[in-house]
């Protein structure tokens, strides 16, 4: 008896699943439906839908199966099949809620055509919504796997799940990766119109030049706008422009967390920071990231489009001058570690528009490096030599300078820096100098006092001392010029000749003062 129940319950299951395949095939399946479907995607889409082919299964719960989507004239999004699963208890009324929407192979070409966002779900009842074979009502979860997303040439594949809420939507998961780097995107986007909403983005490794691009060109299509939906509103067949002013501008909240980075040339690691998406721009602030063996921290803000400007404004923290140098297009110039302020503004990504384009002002202060081939003390000791083979007795000996402490308050335009208060210190000598350095290293214009330590000014001849002292040191005028390549020092023999008799003249006076007042203090 048990056995023939058993067999009764399996069989009644089967005749029940049957039927219920065949009404949902002979329900869902129609091209009545199909064409109502891409009508009501239409609508609330503001752009031509086409759906070529539709079916429908039970298992694991009752689903639409449209296969062929296309959005747009020309076609910006393709899907090669979308599945709606709803609930079987809606869908005896012919209404889809609660749906489940998931997207396989789908292609998404930006910039995206212009958007009307219905503000809300088609009407339940009335005339159209009788007439009407079946009804999207509500929609609660969207996923979108073997997706791409193309954009100037560039591929995005993964993986996109997303739940609609009100006018905007939450993202539970974006997984997009391109040339082995995979980005992952939660948050919340409050309203798709403009887009606005706050998002959390986390890379491996992160290319700033292509996200940019890739923001520009989606900014570019933000034709989405609000529109309330009628009872009556036809399909249209064509992009229906937005009215002026009713479109939020885009306004995105934005986390970044990435191991390394890109941007132009430079290559940076441990980014962290929040930028702030417009139409126009993308501002970071804070953003803090490593360059160059170093750290910076502070606010960067770029605009969108094909030459960015920027303005940076930071604190920079032992940066490597050696590497620096070298992203400049200056390679063994300079070594140390450099610390300071910045606040320039310029455009471009590239190493030459950046120098020439940047305009503002930093303090910096370089320790423990070197020089190359600049020669301070070599220059030293030819001139106070007195001997014509001086040069040649010097032998093929390094003029690399080291110092413990090279600084400057500097102004930035031009593709040149310019200084009143550069000051190089070393163990043997410091330079005091004014004067402008191009910032590619082309061309040097510097003009100081170069003054030996206490420990060479004991070394020096009494009368070096005496004829070209300055606070108790040796100190000769001199100028730099050249190249950073082959930098030129030079003492100013016409302005040491100038403090000798000054210095002459003064020492006379003090002796001539002495001999007076020694004569007036004698006894008679």
């Amino acid at each position: 008896m048990l056995k023939k129940a058993l067999i009764a319950v399996v069989v009644l299951v089967l005749l029940l699943s049957g039927g219920l395949f065949v009404w949902a095939r002979s329900v869902l399946g129609q091209e009545g439906v199909r064409s109502a479907i891409a009508g009501q995607l239409s609508k609330n889409l503001g752009q031509p839908v086409t759906i070529g082919r539709i079916g429908a299964t039970i298992y694991p719960r009752v689903t639409i199966t449209l296969g062929d989507v296309s959005i747009g004239q020309p076609a910006k999004i393709t899907v090669q099949s979308l599945h709606v699963g709803t609930d079987f208890g809606a869908l005896l009324s012919r209404r889809i809620e609660h749906a489940s929407m998931t997207l396989s192979g789908a292609r998404i070409e930006l910039p995206l055509p212009d958007f009307t966002v219905a503000s809300s779900a088609a009407p339940s009842g009335g005339a159209q919504a009788s007439a009407s074979p079946v009804e999207i009502v509500s929609i609660d979860e969207i996923v979108l796997s073997d997706v791409e997303i193309v954009s100037g040439g560039r591929t995005l594949k993964g993986t996109v799940e997303v739940v609609p809420q009100g006018k905007g939507l939450t993202v539970r998961r974006i997984s997009l990766g391109a040339d082995n780097a995979t980005i992952d995107i939660t948050g919340q986007f409050t309203d798709l119109a403009g887009p606005s909403g706050e998002l959390s983005v986390k890379a491996g490794a992160l290319n700033v030049d292509q996200l940019l691009a890739f923001v520009s060109d989606f900014a570019g299509g933000a034709g989405m706008s609000a529109a309330t939906a009628t009872d009556t509103a036809p399909a249209p067949a064509a992009p229906s422009a937005p009215a002026a002013g009713s479109a939020p501008p885009m306004d995105l909240s934005v986390a970044i967390e990435a191991d390394k980075a890109s941007m132009g040339a430079l290559a940076l690691d441990r980014l962290s920071g929040r930028a702030r998406v417009t139409p126009d721009a993308v501002t970071f602030d804070p953003v803090s990231f490593g360059l160059f063996g170093g750290r910076y921290e502070g606010t960067l803000a770029l605009t969108l489009g094909q030459t960015p400007d920027f303005h940076i404004k930071a604190k920079l923290s032992g940066v490597d001058m050696a590497a620096a140098t070298a992203f400049a297009g200056s390679p063994n110039q300079i070594t140390g570690r450099l610390s300071g302020t910045i606040d320039l503004t310029g455009s471009g990504m590239e190493a030459p528009a950046v120098l020439k384009s940047t305009r503002g002002t930093a303090r910096v202060d370089i320790t423990d490096g070197t020089v190359k081939n600049l020669g301070l003390i070599q220059t030293v000791v030819v001139v106070t030599s007195g001997r014509a083979d001086a040069k040649s007795r010097l032998g093929s000996g390094s003029r690399d300078e080291p110092f413990t402490r090279l600084g400057a308050t500097l102004s930035v335009a031009g593709g040149a820096a310019s200084s009143q208060d550069l000051k190089f210190e070393a163990k043997d000598v410091t330079l005091a100098a004014a004067g402008a350095v191009k910032l590619d290293g082309s061309a040097i214009n510097l003009q100081g006092q170069l003054q030996l330590s206490e420990e060479l000014t004991k070394q020096a001849g009494s009368d070096l001392v005496r004829y070209t002292q300055e606070q108790g040191k040796v100190t000769f005028p001199a100028t730099i010029t050249g190249s950073a390549d082959s930098p030129q020092v030079r003492i100013d023999i016409g302005s040491m000749a100038k403090r000798a008799v000054t210095n002459k003249v003064t020492e006379e006076a003090q002796k001539a003062i002495k001999k007076g007042l020694g004569g007036l203090f004698q006894k008679k």
